[in-house]
């Protein structure tokens, strides 16, 4: 690796990791209410704005594409390297021990929401292009920063993009897992509601389909019998309220979750409902258990790319109808017609219809191409291991274009912290990333 690049972030490290705390305190959860000329929100616009111009003040040319994304170039040729990052974020959800939009330091770690998904990758991007670009290293290809910031919803960021904008030559996203991921599994999220008449239940849980909630509540017409919570998680009944609590987590990873509408779900069918109620909350309750892996749906299946994931992760409950949002992450070799096939027909047993569903097509790169060898070899000779690429079930910007991978951010064997409260990454770990980057850069634009 370039010694430039370490002296140029050496001595930069100061500044980014106060660019970094700016940017953090920016709340910018997706799908923020539209304004005029703020398409997705104020606080997201406030962010892109402000990245777009610490980029101009390094002295690269950067815009806004409507407020929908950012883009950041440097250099010439027909070619071009696009790394890709986000600066939404998912809400804060429950569980913090501090405030997540403020960037706290605590036992050699950083906290608070977005310094690894994606802000902090984003920012190292930017850093590793701006050494780069000091350091005066030659490049063949440009390179291009995409800024998107509707990553975590809906992708009007990746839809703005494509109407104007050329496809990169190659990229990569710093919004996954070290070393490489070559392959991401589809995405399939659904829900199904069914009508009610006269429910005395109310419930609204969830912060978004691809993040397991970390807490679930009830409010009931009486106070609720103690139940005995499962699987390490906690539960808790006062006049007309019961409350689960577990640990939030990613979709994509359920078993570094503690589900608590599950828990809720199990604790509710003990408790002394009307019989629609009753029945309601015991057929949810049987159907979705604590599997993570469709069981229940005869979906549990698994292929190169991984094993099929199912979580419940939103349930609205009123007077009239009752609604259930489920995330699935299935392997090539479950077709989504199956998956939908297989949801509906056991949801329709207990008397649930499908009323919304989003499916994402899943990515694969051959493990053998340039772009992946490229990327293994900078992580291998910055670590000293011997790395083989990844499949995962998380979505990234990486499915939306042809030869295009994730690279990073979070290491090899640590938990995952991405939706997680107390969001956190190792401070050396911000300058890990924007060395690895730079190499990136270098090698596979030069």
């Amino acid at each position: 690796m370039e010694a430039t690049f370490y002296d140029f972030i050496d001595r930069h490290f100061d500044e980014q990791l106060g660019a970094l705390s700016r940017l953090i305190a920016f709340p910018s959860v997706s799908q923020g209410k539209p304004e005029p000329g703020m398409p997705l929100g104020r606080h997201i616009h406030n962010a892109l704005e402000y990245t777009l111009e610490l980029a101009r003040e390094m002295g690269f040319s950067a815009r806004s594409l409507d407020g929908y994304c950012g883009v950041i170039d440097y250099g010439e040729g027909d070619e071009m390297l696009m790394v890709m990052a986000h600066l939404d974020v998912v809400p804060v959800g429950s569980g913090w021990t501090s405030d997540p939009f403020t960037l706290t330091r605590r036992d050699g770690r950083l906290i608070g929401r977005g310094v690894m998904d994606d802000k902090g990758p984003a920012l190292s991007a930017l850093y590793a292009l701006y050494a780069v670009k000091e350091a005066g290293i030659p490049l063949k290809r440009r390179v291009r920063i995409f800024l998107g910031c509707d990553e975590e919803m809906g992708w009007s960021c990746v839809n703005r993009y494509k109407q104007t904008e050329p496809e990169p030559t190659m990229a990569f996203t710093p919004d996954g897992q070290y070393p490489v991921i070559h392959s991401e599994k589809n995405i399939g999220q659904t829900t199904y509601t069914k009508r009610l008449s006269g429910s005395e239940v109310r419930i609204s849980c969830g912060t978004a389909p691809n993040v397991i909630p970390g807490e679930a509540k009830a409010k009931l017409p009486f106070t609720p019998e103690p139940v005995q919570a499962k699987h390490q998680m906690l539960l808790s009944g006062k006049e007309g309220e019961l409350l689960a609590v577990g640990r939030a987590g990613h979709a994509s990873t359920p078993q570094d979750a503690q589900n608590a509408l599950l828990a809720l779900l199990d604790a509710l069918k003990e408790q002394p409902l009307n019989a629609e109620d009753l029945a309601t909350a015991s057929s949810l309750a049987a159907l979705l258990g604590f599997d993570q892996h469709g069981e229940a749906f005869g979906l549990d299946a698994a292929d190169d790319s991984g094993r099929l994931t199912l979580s419940a992760d939103m349930l609205t409950w009123n007077e009239s109808e009752v609604s259930v949002t489920l995330d699935c992450r299935f392997p090539f070799c479950v077709t989504p017609e199956r998956l939908l096939a297989a949801e509906d027909k056991m949801f329709a047993e207990i008397g649930f219809t499908r009323t919304w569903q989003k499916i994402s097509k899943g990515h694969y790169i051959n493990p053998k191409s340039k772009l992946v060898q490229t990327l293994l070899s900078v992580y291998s000779d910055a670590t000293g291991k011997k790395a083989a690429p990844l499949s995962i079930g998380g979505g990234t910007y990486a499915r939306s274009f042809e030869n295009a991978v994730g690279f990073g951010v979070e290491p090899e064997g640590e938990p995952a912290q991405a939706h997680m409260p107390d969001e956190s990454c190792p401070v050396e770990s911000i300058r890990f990333d924007t060395r690895l980057i730079a190499e990136a850069i270098k090698r596979l634009a030069e």
